[in-house]
């Protein structure tokens, strides 16, 4: 009999167990050395393909030991490792023709947990192409929230930062934001597995608008905020909040509303962002002639949840996001309890963080945002976007809107 189970309800200590029992048997494993073949596979319909500058990182998942080649040769790569779990992952530059025209741009891989054992292995490593910038993107996340003078843990001041990183006006009307379904500290195998076309969801916003209601000036952003108050006036910790552009409402909980600041619409469940960082992020937008996402996008899927050595089969539903429509995505963890992360790398093959640990008091009053990378000729600030989350953001910082 096959149990169903509401897969936000599990608890996260039951991770650390499987994670412990995961580390034993890994550290099973000999220091013997396997002597792993590596064969790039080149993206679909590309014709001339060329690679340079190649970089890639085996790091293995218990020690956090990392091995960096750049020895490839006409796709392969040969390098000995010793036994254990590995993820992979590739940067690079890519030529290619495409429709008769020479294009050159950057170039990804990741695979997780590959496990290596005995005297040799061969494995494939799809490429894929990196995603072109120049539009909306996920600025800055203000997930953790604060504490107060007193250290207790304050709610109501989360905010997400948009940034408008193209040279030309862009309008915030209809913008998706959607929470992850799937934990990067919580690794199992989901059935069927939709990950590399879609993005598992738990909650999804949207800005309102009529379709040209809400310009974004090159190089500005919009604040979608929690609660658009001045957090002050109640905790001299937060943040002022009073000015954001939208906050997501509910009636049925504490929320306040203010009428001064648009409302975000709920497409999906409740908007709460996890104050640890366990789940990711996705900003989106549906595609044209979508008017009933609740209707074709469910996603039912299950798994096998063990406890105590005993494996139950569960069985869920949440809906799906479908990756062509998404413009930006940011995996979020703690540090030491990442395992995954929990979108298709092509749309972001790295994650951040604010705590170290689970508990980790520290991470209050933290951030994630996005670095800098050059500033243009109109003085506006172009943003990194990589699509490798561990390199285009910068890490627990203090918020940008705290005074």
């Amino acid at each position: 009999m096959m149990m169903k189970i509401n897969l936000r309800a599990l608890c996260l200590p039951l991770c650390a167990l499987l994670c412990l029992t995961a580390c034993k048997k890994d550290k099973q494993l000999g220091s013997k050395e396997v002597a792993l073949t590596l064969r790039l596979e080149n993206p679909q319909g590309l014709a001339a393909v060329s690679l340079s500058g190649v970089k890639i990182t085996f790091r293995e998942i218990n020690s956090g030991k990392e091995t960096v080649s750049s020895n490839v040769s006409g796709n392969t790569l040969s390098v000995s490792l010793a036994e254990g779990a590995y993820d992979i992952s590739l940067d690079g530059n890519i030529s290619y023709q495409l429709e008769g025209k020479t294009i050159t741009g950057k170039t990804g891989a990741l695979k997780q947990g590959l496990v290596l054992t005995g005297a040799q292995h061969t494995e494939s490593l799809k490429l894929f192409l990196g995603q072109a910038g120049g539009g909306f993107v996920i600025q800055e996340i203000f997930f953790t929230g604060t504490l107060s003078p007193e250290g207790k843990q304050y709610l109501g001041d989360k905010y997400f930062k948009i940034y408008n990183n193209s040279g030309e006006t862009l309008y915030a009307d209809g913008l998706v934001i959607a929470q992850s379904a799937f934990q990067t500290a919580t690794k199992e195998k989901y059935t069927p597995d939709v990950m590399s076309s879609a993005v598992a969801v738990e909650s999804v916003i949207m800005i309102p608008g009529s379709g040209k209601q809400y310009p974004v000036l090159p190089g500005k952003y919009i604040v979608v905020s929690e609660d658009a108050i001045n957090h002050k006036t109640n905790n001299a910790n937060s943040i002022d909040l009073s000015k954001a552009d939208f906050e997501f409402f509910y009636e049925d909980s504490d929320d306040i509303d203010n009428p001064q600041v648009p409302n975000m619409e709920t497409v999906y469940s409740k908007f709460n962002p996890n104050n640890r960082g366990y789940n990711s992020y996705v900003l989106a937008r549906f595609e044209k002639g979508v008017n009933d996402f609740l209707s074709n996008y469910k996603y039912d899927f299950s798994y096998d949840f063990v406890n105590d050595g005993v494996s139950f089969p569960v069985e869920s539903n949440e809906y799906k996001i479908p990756n062509s429509w998404i413009l930006d995505a940011v995996n979020l963890s703690v540090q030491s309890e990442f395992q995954w992360i929990v979108t298709d790398p092509a749309l972001d093959m790295g994650w951040t963080f604010c705590a170290k640990v689970s508990d980790d008091a520290a991470r209050y009053g933290k951030s994630v945002r996005r670095r800098v990378l050059a500033i243009a000729v109109d003085g506006r600030e172009i943003l990194k976007d990589t699509n490798n989350s561990t390199n285009d953001f910068e890490a627990g910082l203090r918020p940008s809107l705290m005074k």
